[in-house]
């Protein structure tokens, strides 16, 4: 998701810690069927999960908007008692699931969803016309959860292994969503229904349901790895020029990320993007884009959000504690375009850009953390963002380019398998410290200490430097006194020296030349 403004926040959210009555089960899949009526701006539908219980399931829940009506539950078949209750749907089945055993509950629901009053940081369904009065309809919910207009577990750790979509719209309006169609029927009453099916495991948040009088540009891109790909880009009529001719770099903003980080995840159903009332939004294989078609040769939004099918669709944080992971590496990649297409000058202009740092809160605490509160802790900041872009940024000068962007590589696609895998199997959850031990593995090293001071406490480390006698002394303050052993880089008329820090200390003779410390703002650090 694009930066947020913290007066944007609402209190609802998702994830934090599971209560009991959905720990006690794993989604397997979900059927969402629902039918849209843009005149009522209502919805009405069945929710069916299938799920295995994994505990005890005498009592399970699932979580839905105060503002939408539960009509009916069951389970299995047999009607269930149920009580929806502040944004949540405690089900007592007739008969429990047994342990290990797979359990259908429907629900049937529906009502005035919530309307987004500022998509997509507050979250809801924006129902917009084009110029020419015809409905244009989407969704946006990663801060408040899919709750907001469907009934699920909305906790990020867990993701159905595939998603089924059937949505009932008006004659004359298309859907765009998520994976491939499988059928668009007309109904009696002049509607016609369109199924979408998602064949890889997916987040809640990541199911977008956009609806416009749309004209479909299609294409084919052939991935990496020689897969054929389709290319379909859903735009209004009477921007359909535009996005023909924005598409090639649409296009070659997958070609350099594929070369950065692996081929693209979803390349066995589509790459998708669809026009949208809203700025943007990294919905699995639709993203969402209402940037404007404003620059031809640099879209930062389609940048950013197509970043997010590696990092955060491909790889999923298990609790927004680790939302880092989604948005500054997903940051990251806007300078490491431009400095493959456009230079060292380009990269070091746009991470200029991101130099706004906050420094209140860790940026990946090790405590379990909602959707509100990892965004809007503490009045908000962008530091998930900015603040762990130039995180990145300072790991490669710690790595080295070819250690670090192995580290990037081998977090998307650990293995020879997952790299060649398109069934699915290549999605999986991480948390802050897999990438940890992988970046110790590859740098043959204990980082701990870089993570630690970085990442798990809020304020930046100081560099103390001093010359005497012809000699630098540099020496790193942290705080608590954290062990930190980054080593700095100084420049001496026209050489460069790479000055190692063990125990946070390090000296250079110099004699009488002038030295430059940090010369090409390479680590982050206070600058006070």
């Amino acid at each position: 998701m694009a930066l947020a403004d913290a007066q944007d926040a609402k209190p609802n959210a998702s994830g934090g810690v599971l209560i009991k009555e959905q720990a006690c089960y794993d989604v397997c899949h979900y059927d969402l069927s629902l039918s849209i009526d843009p005149v009522q701006k209502s919805i009405d539908g069945v929710l069916r999960m299938t799920a295995r219980a994994i505990g005890d399931c005498a009592r399970i829940a699932l979580d839905l908007d105060g503002a939408l009506i539960v009509r009916d539950v069951s389970v299995d078949s047999a009607q269930a008692k149920y009580e929806h209750l502040a944004g949540r749907i405690f089900i007592t089945p007739a008969l429990a699931p047994a342990k290990d055993e797979n359990f259908i509950v429907a629900v049937t629901y529906g009502g005035v969803p919530r309307v987004a009053a500022n998509p997509p940081w507050t979250g809801g369904f924006t129902w917009q016309q084009t110029k020419d009065g015809k409905p244009w309809i989407a969704t946006t919910c990663q801060g408040e959860g899919a709750d907001l207009w469907w009934p699920c577990k909305d906790h990020p750790s867990d993701k159905p292994a595939t998603f089924d979509l059937h949505f009932t719209v008006p004659k004359g309006l298309l859907v765009a969503s998520n994976g491939t169609l499988q059928k668009d029927e007309p109904q009696a009453d002049g509607r016609h229904t369109c199924h979408w099916h998602a064949a890889a495991p997916i987040s809640n948040y990541s199911i977008a349901l956009n609806i416009g009088p749309y004209e479909i540009v299609t294409d084919t891109y052939e991935s990496i790895d020689g897969t054929k790909v389709p290319v379909q880009f859903f735009a209004l009529p009477q921007n359909a020029a535009k996005a023909r001719k924005i598409l090639p770099q649409f296009l070659d903003h997958v070609r350099v990320f594929e070369e950065l980080l692996g081929p693209y995840p979803f390349r066995s159903e589509k790459y998708g993007v669809v026009e949208t009332p809203h700025l943007g939004m990294e919905h699995q294989t639709i993203i969402a884009y209402g940037n404007g078609y404003k620059d031809m040769r640099y879209d930062w939004l389609h940048n950013h959000e197509l970043s997010h099918e590696w990092f955060g669709n491909l790889i999923t944080c298990s609790d927004w504690r680790d939302m880092w992971l989604h948005e500054s590496f997903g940051t990251y990649m806007q300078p490491l375009y431009l400095e493959k297409r456009q230079g060292a000058k380009a990269y070091e202009i746009e991470m200029r850009k991101n130099a706004h740092f906050v420094n209140q809160i860790a940026i990946a605490p090790r405590e379990s953390m909602d959707s509100h509160q990892i965004y809007f802790a503490n009045g908000g900041s962008n530091d998930i963002y900015f603040k762990g872009c130039w995180v990145l940024h300072t790991l490669r000068w710690q790595m080295g380019d070819a250690q670090f962007f192995e580290s990037l590589r081998r977090f998307c696609y650990p293995t020879a398998a997952a790299l060649k895998a398109t069934d699915g199997s290549q999605c999986r959850m991480v948390e802050t410290e897999d990438y940890v031990r992988l970046c110790s593995e590859i740098a043959g090293q204990d980082l701990g200490w870089f993570f630690e001071v970085y990442v798990r406490q809020p304020k930046l480390p100081m560099l103390e430097h001093s010359v005497t006698g012809g000699k630098l002394t540099l020496r790193w303050l942290t705080p608590n006194s954290l062990p930190f052993d980054l080593p700095v880089e100084v420049q001496l008329a026209d050489r460069r020296v790479r000055v190692l820090m063990p125990k946070g200390v390090g000296e250079l003779a110099v004699g009488d030349v002038t030295p430059k410390v940090d010369p090409d703002s390479r680590i982050l650090m206070s600058r006070e």
